[in-house]
């Protein structure tokens, strides 16, 4: 259609032709645009040649009338006005350019030809897309109100806690790392290695608690946005009248609010950061002499001064 559109515009106005006139060297504008360009000689009674816009070559006339009107032209610009005004035929997926016109009532989707006579929906009821239409139509307003009511606010509750409890385990974790630091800044040039060790592992702890979250907290907005995508696309054709779009946005609506509702939430034991965060204490290091400075815990080992050799990282 846009190629089409091209070779059906009117070099001067840039418009589809309206009331084209061809001249002597095949070239086609509209009646109004030459008006525009012989209004100045319109009454002497010798009028010298215009030169065509596109080519340049001479035209010599009595003027516009006595230019000649492209009858062709004019019906392709008019019968390109109609096609352009058609409703848009959807194509099945399935069987490629097969048009969808038939609703099959087993399913509630739209289906080809081929869909009904050789594909999954064989066997299946159908009926005319205009009683399908007046049948979704009604359906329309009950499936919007199960997903207005959907449980966004407990989503949003729940995306909250995990908000809370992420907060509370990095605060916790950079609380000690803190301490840490400030412990360590008190000491010589030697405890720089051990220092960056245990500083090292409370990154590590902060990694573990942003993989024990995120993915949730990531999947909760998800699905929120999900079900304001959903809502949007619900407003915008439940007034719709024709029968095929409608029908279509419906299909696409009940697969979104299948996903919404397969979307599950975490249980509560899941927003706790008790059991990912242990209890962690430097004042246990004040009894640790400085010969033995490599036996320092770090935050994910037993909290004893007593450690005598290095552990395996546990990530809970």
């Amino acid at each position: 259609m846009e190629l089409l559109e091209e070779d059906l515009t009117c070099p001067i106005c840039c418009c589809l032709f309206e009331d084209p006139r061809v001249l002597p060297c095949s070239h086609n504008f509209c009646k109004k645009c030459l008006e525009g360009i012989l209004e100045g000689s319109r009454s002497p009674s010798w009028r010298p040649p215009f030169r065509c816009p596109t080519c340049r070559k001479e035209t010599y006339h009595s003027g516009i009338n006595s230019l000649q009107t492209n009858y062709s032209l004019r019906g392709i610009v008019e019968k390109y006005h109609k096609i352009k005004l058609t409703p848009k035929m959807y194509l099945c997926k399935t069987h490629g350019d097969q048009p969808l016109n038939i609703f099959c009532s087993t399913d509630l989707r739209l289906i080809c030809g081929f869909c009904a006579t050789m594909g999954e929906h064989k066997g299946h009821k159908f009926c005319a897309l205009r009683d399908a239409y007046l049948r979704e139509k009604a359906a329309f307003e009950a499936l919007f109100r199960v997903l207005e009511d959907w449980r966004s606010a407990d989503v949003l509750s729940c995306l909250e806690c995990l908000e809370t409890s992420k907060k509370k385990a990095l605060h916790l974790v950079s609380s000690d790392a803190e301490k840490a630091t400030h412990y360590f800044d008190k000491l010589m040039r030697t405890l720089e290695q051990k220092k960056n060790e245990i500083l090292s592992d409370f990154e590590t702890l902060k990694l573990a608690v942003m993989q024990t979250y995120d993915p949730e907290i990531n999947k909760l907005c998800t699905v929120l946005e999900e079900q304001k995508r959903a809502l949007s696309i619900a407003e915008s054709f439940r007034d719709q009248s024709d029968p095929l779009f409608f029908l279509q946005q419906m299909q696409e609506l009940r697969e979104k609010l299948g996903i919404i509702r397969d979307t599950t939430l975490p249980s509560r034991a899941d927003m706790d950061v008790s059991p990912l965060m242990r209890s962690f204490d430097i004042r246990q290091w004040d009894s640790v002499k400085l010969k033995d400075i490599d036996k320092l815990c770090a935050p994910h080992e037993t909290s004893s001064p007593s450690c005598t050799k290095p552990r395996t990282m546990v990530i809970l």
